[in-house]
């Protein structure tokens, strides 16, 4: 009796274990090893290969509960649910069919903000545009026109990379939590997924017609789009903070979710368009 007490239980269920996986659940008793990175890499390879239907439910929970998913995976309770890397790329995808056929994405940017903006890299832009205008004889307007069409294209598809841009601001804003760093990896996943679901949703409604048409020009507009979308990224971030880490107070964990508004802010004005700008530069030319 006293080596059953002592028994570790499952995660999901509560069972006593007598292995590596529950017998009940299916659950697995994690361990160093899971935590390494090698063994992420080859578990990501292995998830991007297959298509769970659990992942529908996971984008119910991403809208009805913020963070709940990521709570779940931080606990070990991972067996109920689809791999946070598998839910990331149903999101994407949902996300570039959605905003592409709505022209509604938050993450375009016109070859004119790229070469005029204070973004530290502008003067480079500028000077690599006019070199390549010279070099091939290229009118202004037809290689903006071009530029802009692969924008629109590679601005959905280059987001993936706010996932490892933003681990650091994560791991800022909860160091006490000392986890490892593919958890923060993990976490990103998760938030980020949430993010795209909530802007996957805006452009859906911006396809809803003439009915929403004032709250269109609010969010169709290119001087609204950032401060709007802002706004709802830093509400959803809130809600996420409370169901990953639950216990917080609430000006506590709306002052973070600010702090991380403003890091996604400038991840997304430098180093995101940078990356953007050269793809479609090298893409353009």
């Amino acid at each position: 009796m006293d080596l059953a007490a002592a028994a570790p239980s499952c995660a999901s269920c509560y069972t006593q274990l007598a292995g590596a996986y529950c017998h009940a659940c299916g659950e697995k008793t994690l361990h160093r090893h899971d935590y390494a990175l090698k063994h992420f890499l080859e578990h990501t390879v292995d998830t991007l290969t297959h298509f769970d239907l659990r992942v529908l439910r996971d984008l119910w929970w991403q809208v009805r509960r913020p963070g709940f998913l990521a709570a779940e995976w931080l606990q070990g309770r991972r067996v109920r649910h689809a791999q946070p890397v598998q839910l990331f790329l149903i999101t994407n995808l949902l996300f570039y069919l959605l905003a592409s056929v709505s022209h509604f994405s938050p993450f375009e940017t016109g070859l004119g903000s790229h070469t005029h903006s204070l973004n530290g890299y502008s003067t480079l832009a500028n000077r690599l545009v006019q070199h390549h205008l010279q070099h091939t004889g290229t009118l202004a307007a037809t290689y903006t026109e071009h530029f802009n069409q692969l924008a629109h294209t590679y601005s959905k598809s280059l987001v993936f990379l706010f996932i490892p841009l933003m681990v650091g601001p994560l791991w800022l804003l909860f160091w006490q939590q000392r986890r490892y760093f593919v958890e923060w990896i993990m976490l990103s996943t998760y938030l980020f997924a949430g993010l795209l679901l909530l802007y996957a949703l805006a452009a859906l409604l911006s396809l809803s017609g003439r009915l929403w048409s004032p709250l269109l020009a609010v969010l169709n507009n290119d001087g609204i789009v950032g401060p709007t979308m802002l706004l709802l990224t830093i509400a959803y971030v809130a809600a996420f903070f409370g169901g990953a880490f639950p216990r917080q107070p609430a000006v506590l964990r709306w002052g973070k979710a600010l702090l991380y508004g403003f890091s996604f802010f400038i991840a997304l004005v430098v180093p995101y368009r940078f990356v953007l700008f050269m793809v479609c530069y090298w893409a353009a030319s």
